[in-house]
This record gives structure tokens, sequence and C-alpha cells, in this order.
């Protein structure tokens, strides 16, 4: 529905979709943007705004720019919701963005497959037993239970911003998931990297591995102090 899939085709996430109510990463040929007019470029000043409007935020870096097909535009964004202190702040530059461009925001949120649960439990080794996959089971649903409470919050922070949709996706790497989304979208929002066991999943080495491999320019959002969504 809102992203920029040239072939009309779905995004395909790398997962399985687990919330079923959104068209994410999908836009039909009926609704595809065929004006090839080309303007003047918008995305690096429009990222900054979006920054200087969100007080939240005390460090917004642009990352591949040279990456945008159409640099005088954003109509779709992917929102890379996580866990830790950046995470509000990821939100708020998301939405300034979508303000400013009257684009559709994508909130995106990650959880392990029960084949990543079993490798951080046992080692990446093939070494992963029946009794390590049931808990494996167990332990999934309550990150999944987590990543609902979190888009939530990330949708609640919205406020009456109301052209967005929410993914909940099952993948063995977060990053992984979001890389394959990105060519979707005009832009990709995530928030500088965290700790913890938790964070790590989504935001550790994540943000590391997107900016270097999305196909769309990506903002990287550090928060000002501890601006975390709420259940994140």
């Amino acid at each position: 529905m809102n992203g920029s899939d040239a072939d009309g085709g779905g995004g395909g996430a790398t997962g399985s979709q687990m919330d079923g109510d959104t068209g994410s990463g999908r836009l039909n040929a009926e609704t595809a943007d065929t004006d090839a007019t080309v303007g003047d470029p918008i995305v690096e000043s429009t990222v900054a705004e979006a920054a200087a409007s969100a007080p939240a935020a005390a460090d917004t870096t642009l990352e591949g720019l040279d990456r945008a097909s159409r640099p005088d535009r954003v109509s779709s964004v992917l929102v890379a919701v996580g866990h830790g202190p950046h995470s509000g702040a990821t939100v708020d530059v998301a939405r300034a963005l979508a303000d400013a461009t009257d684009a559709w925001l994508e909130l995106f949120h990650v959880v392990p497959t029960d084949a990543a649960l079993a490798d951080a439990q046992t080692g990446a080794d093939g070494g992963a037993g029946a009794d390590a996959r049931e808990a494996g089971g167990g332990e999934r649903d309550d990150y999944a239970a987590t990543g609902e409470r979190v888009l939530d919050a990330a949708r609640d922070r919205l406020g009456e911003f109301d052209r967005v949709d929410r993914w909940l996706v099952e993948d063995r790497s977060a990053a992984g998931a979001i890389v394959e989304q990105s060519p979707y979208y005009d832009l990709v929002v995530v928030g500088a990297p965290t700790t913890g066991t938790v964070g790590r999943f989504v935001f550790g080495s994540t943000t590391d591995t997107v900016v270097d491999d999305a196909a769309v320019p990506v903002v990287v959002v550090e928060a000002d102090g501890d601006a975390a969504l709420d259940g994140a």
C-alpha cells in the first residue's frame, strides 16, 4: 500500500508476516506515481528540517543519499520501530518527515524466529535440541507480544497522524528483514545502536548493516537523553 513497489508486486517480507491488517510495502500499478518529471532535490533539506522540529532528537544523520532514485520526493517511509532510548525520537523524526512530504509511514518491528532463538540458546553450531526449540517457541510469543506493545506505543506517539500502517514480522535477522523491504520505500528511519539482549537484535549491529546495505537512503536518529517509547 505504501511502499514504492515499482513492479506492482508485494513487498514480500523475508520472514513471516504476523500482522495481517496492513498492505505493507505494496503499491499497485493503479496507485503508482507515473510522473517522470524530476524536480529539485528535497531529501537532504527535509531530513534536516525534520530533525530540527523533533526536540527529542539530539542527532539525525542521513546516510546513502546517492541511493535515492527520486531525490525530489518522499512518498513512503519505513520506520524500524524497536526498543531502547532512541525509539520515541525515531518515530518523532519519521512523523516530521511525513508531515513535510505527505508521505505514508510504515511502522515496522521484527521479532526473532524460533531458529534465531535456538541459536542464541545453544550457539549456531546446529546443536539445538527439542527442549531448546520448545523453550524458544514460548520466548517467541513473548517477543511478539512485546513487539505489539511497542507498535501500539509508536502509533500512539503519532497522535492524530493517519497515513500509517504497522507491520510485525518474524525473521532470523532484523537487519535482513529491514534491508529486504527497503527497496519498496523512499527512506528508512532507524534508531542509533543500543545495547541489551533485545536491543541488540533490533538495533545493535542492525543499524550499521541497514546503513550499509539498504537500497534507499537511511536516516539514523539519536535521542536527546532517554526518549523510549512506552513498553520499549
